[in-house]
């Protein structure tokens, strides 16, 4: 490894490529540390060096006129005799990509988050003339933080340059829309259609296009991919018109903007009135909306323990109901959450207000406040009743800007703001699993760190992998679990 390029000194190798090394490395003047990307000019003929430099001048003069929290910032461009180089904002974070391993649904309330990261960054570059042309998982990158910055802006064009021509072909297959395949001359709308496809496989755990490339591109300009309520029936239908216009193959069918798709898709979100059955999951869908989760049991299986023979009818009937609702909501700690927490309610407004705390979007706590109004219905409906009534309270109608319908605490819509966490507390927390359920523990820790941030989500998540009480409490408390999760 190089001890120097530059100005640079290298501290170490965060990637490599067919076309060169990506450098952890210090900047002595500035005194940051920086990513430096670098092409070896000696691995090309004379001809393709000039035009991999083109193009590398081209990412670093693209990305170098944008500024914005959800872009990786570009600080530097340089050149010596064996390589070209650009140092850009060293990001802590994994690639979308690792998070999208499992193929399995996102739940909600990270989708629109991402996605909202992802839309506002490629609006900014869009009105700055710059199309980035490879939007994919990959070129996402999330931070500890869970926030969304989108790299790589490697084939990205200025569309006044006389680069943007006819006949340059670029992109990743399974993310380009059909006018890239084409050759033709692309706008920002040719990125709305790859963020249609990084949307898509967040919602379902599925690309719409796969294959080989051949195959791919076939499929991308031909045929139309099965709506997303097809491939996950928990979803319901309300993406589906969405995500039809979002990938649509004229560009002109599209949403006009990244603004206008991200408007679009939080409509969508709160679309659950038009959709029912998007938050009251069948048995057999809540399976497939969390994988990791066991398959559902029946209810009286679902809370053994927990005095199942004894509830109140309207706990029997609502609290299967109640889980799948709230699955979706913060995952598979849900069922811990909900046993936990059941025995104290005195009726479903009285549950809503223990539960509502505990799941972190605005959007994620009115559709499940929606989800318990369609319960208290049914409920209703079939004479048992949602036991005693709250009447400080109504919780399950908290709205989306986070204050309550009239006699509504609002504290209960302002839960505790998330306790982080980092990898020196997750490998102590890791050995104190470990001591409990074997070796399979570290697994299970680096699984639940892909899902979370949150420090008391992740220890309940882990929790819920511990079959004694006794065990389980003793590991929330050695860990330093709050008393109110």
């Amino acid at each position: 490894m190089i001890a120097q390029l530059g100005k640079y000194r290298i501290d170490g190798i965060l990637g490599k490529g067919a076309m060169g090394v990506v450098y952890k490395a210090f900047d002595p003047w500035i005194e940051r540390v920086v990513a430096l990307k670098t092409i070896r000019k000696e691995l090309f003929s004379e001809k393709e060096q000039a035009d991999l430099i083109d193009r590398f001048k081209n990412e670093a003069q693209a990305a170098g006129r944008l500024n914005h929290p959800n872009i990786v910032t570009v600080y530097d461009y340089g050149e010596d005799a064996e390589s070209a180089y650009m140092a850009m904002e060293f990001v802590d974070g994994v690639g979308l990509d690792t998070l999208l391993a499992q193929e399995r649904p996102t739940d909600l309330p990270n989708v629109l988050a991402w996605m909202g990261d992802l839309l506002h960054g490629l609006d900014y570059a869009h009105s700055r003339g710059v199309v980035h042309r490879d939007v994919k998982p990959a070129n996402l990158l999330v931070t500890r933080a869970g926030q969304v910055k989108i790299s790589d802006f490697g084939i990205a064009r200025i569309e006044s340059s006389t680069l943007t021509q006819a006949g340059a072909m670029v992109g990743t297959p399974s993310y380009m829309s059909p006018e890239q395949f084409r050759g033709d001359a692309i706008d920002g709308r040719s990125d709305v259609f790859s963020a249609g496809i990084v949307l898509y496989q967040l919602l379902t755990g599925a690309r719409p296009f796969s294959g080989t490339a051949s195959i791919v591109m076939q499929q991308i300009l031909n045929e139309e991919p099965a709506p997303p309520s097809r491939v996950l029936p928990a979803l319901g239908t309300r993406f589906d018109a969405l995500l039809a216009r979002a990938i649509a193959k004229p560009p002109e069918a599209r949403y006009p903007s990244a603004r206008a798709f991200h408007e679009a898709l939080l409509a969508a979100a709160r679309n659950s009135e038009a959709d029912p059955d998007a938050t009251r999951l069948a048995n057999d869908d809540r399976t497939v909306l969390a994988p990791a989760m066991p398959a559902m049991p029946a209810p009286a299986a679902a809370f053994e323990g927990s005095g199942i023979a004894t509830m109140t009818p309207w706990k029997r009937e609502a609290l299967p109901e109640v889980e799948a609702s709230l699955a979706r909501q913060i995952g598979p700690m849900a069922r811990f959450l909900l046993k936990k927490v059941a025995d104290k309610a005195e009726g479903l407004d009285h549950l809503s207000e223990l539960l509502l705390p505990h799941i972190p979007s605005e959007v994620g706590r009115e559709q499940f406040g929606q989800a318990l109004a369609q319960i208290r219905k049914k409920l209703d409906a079939t004479g048992t009743g949602s036991g005693a009534a709250r009447a400080s309270s109504q919780v399950s109608q908290v709205s989306l800007s986070g204050a309550a319908r009239p006699g509504v605490a609002s504290a209960l819509s302002r839960p505790p703001r998330p306790e982080s966490f980092d990898a020196g507390y997750a490998d102590a927390t890791a050995d104190r699993l470990v001591a409990i359920i074997g070796p399979i523990g570290r697994v299970v820790v680096k699984r639940a760190m892909k899902q979370t941030s949150d420090k008391q989500v992740f220890l309940q998540l882990l929790a819920g992998h511990i079959d004694n009480p006794g065990e389980r409490t003793r590991f929330l408390a050695d860990a330093g679990a709050s008393s109110s999760t």
